[in-house]
């Protein structure tokens, strides 16, 4: 079944699960979780007598029946509440450093005050954890959530987040291109009458989104700017102006803000790019912001950011992320057509956690 994007508890739950799993992580989650991440226990196979060894138990407090109370009552005694919302309590079984023990919140008592007593049922003991992630064993839930790929050939070395794609083979550089076209018209859209702002914004790239919006790409290079201009003579609602993009622009606020491959690989520049994408952002309006994974399956040169990361810059900004993405699996030769549709799919289902490139969708605070 679907899963519900325009939920915030729903949305928050699933990030801060992006944010923390390590590779090869058992989940047990509803089964709307399925689609999203990989190495999940659906709800509707989960087998209250077997013994648990899942890292990560997703409690949905409306759901608590599918996982039965007896089973429930157990979680405590080996897993830590570490996240509430509304809706959904998160036990971690192995709780890092930086996260709270919750069991003393009110989400968190209201979800066992409201289990039926515990019988007293004997339960499994609790299936020891591997020392190390590994892919979980064949069961019941490869069915619905396939297990990211194993790591390709490392992509060529990166130059920075800003330059990457064009660093990639033409094939692929082209694919992440259009994954991110197609993610930013499903997240964004055209924006008929509204004011899109484009930092970073190169020779422009956008002219089959935006084909209502009044959209103004800001660009350092004055060249890139020229050219940028000359290509969308005949789009008068696109605009291109040559200035720093961290400056504070006097035409804000904007309803939607793109940082789309520019953020700069160094911290506080990044950061400072951010800031600015806030500045010019009116309150409410819509931050569309992609960059490389450092995670990414195969990358061992450095360079890029993890999602973890991307979504606490973009927090301390003033943005609420709403939905992360991820586009293209890493390949390091150059892939033909074929290979070019599986790592089109295959970057689909390992999601940011693991794709070439990440996507996140957030909103002005």
């Amino acid at each position: 079944m679907p899963f519900p994007t325009e939920d915030q508890a729903w949305n928050d739950t699933l990030l801060y699960l992006l944010e923390r799993r390590r590779p090869g992580e058992r989940t047990l989650a509803p089964d709307e979780f399925t689609d999203e991440l990989p190495f999940v226990r659906p709800y509707s196979q989960h087998d209250m007598q077997e013994a648990p060894a899942f890292a990560w138990v997703v409690v949905h407090k409306g759901m608590t029946e599918a996982l039965g109370a007896p089973f429930l009552h157990r979680v405590p005694d080996w897993s830590v509440p570490v996240y509430a919302n509304d809706v959904f309590v998160i036990f971690a079984r192995e709780p890092g450093a930086t996260m709270a023990d919750l069991s003393d919140t009110d989400h968190v008592k209201s979800l066992f005050a409201g289990l039926p007593p515990d019988a007293g049922i004997a339960m499994p003991s609790p299936a020891p954890l591997p020392a190390s992630p590994v892919p979980a064993p064949p069961g019941p839930e490869a069915a619905q959530a396939p297990a990211p790929p194993q790591p390709m050939p490392a992509p060529p070395p990166p130059t920075s987040p800003a330059t990457q794609a064009t660093a990639m083979p033409d094939g692929l550089a082209q694919l992440r291109q259009q994954e991110v076209l197609r993610l930013l018209r499903e997240h964004v859209g055209d924006r008929a009458g509204q004011r899109v702002l484009d930092l970073g914004a190169g020779e422009g790239r956008f002219a089959t989104v935006f084909a209502e919006a009044q959209v103004l790409g800001v660009e350092r290079d004055t060249g890139a700017v020229e050219r940028a201009r000359a290509s969308h003579a005949g789009l008068p609602n696109f605009r291109f102006t040559a200035a720093d993009p961290t400056a504070v622009l006097a035409e804000a606020p904007f309803d939607a803000t793109l940082v789309i491959d520019t953020l700069p690989e160094r911290e506080d520049a990044a950061v400072a790019l951010l800031a600015a994408a806030a500045a010019a952002t009116r309150p409410d309006g819509l931050l569309f912001v992609s960059a490389d994974n450092a995670d990414a399956l195969g990358r061992r040169a450095p360079g890029g950011v993890t999602l973890a990361t991307l979504s606490a810059w973009v927090r301390a900004a003033g943005f609420r992320p709403l939905r992360a993405e991820g586009a293209v699996l890493p390949w390091g030769a150059a892939p033909d057509g074929s290979m070019l549709d599986a790592l089109r799919e295959l970057g689909r289902l390992a999601g940011p956690a693991y794709a070439q490139c990440i996507v996140l969708v957030a909103r002005r605070g």
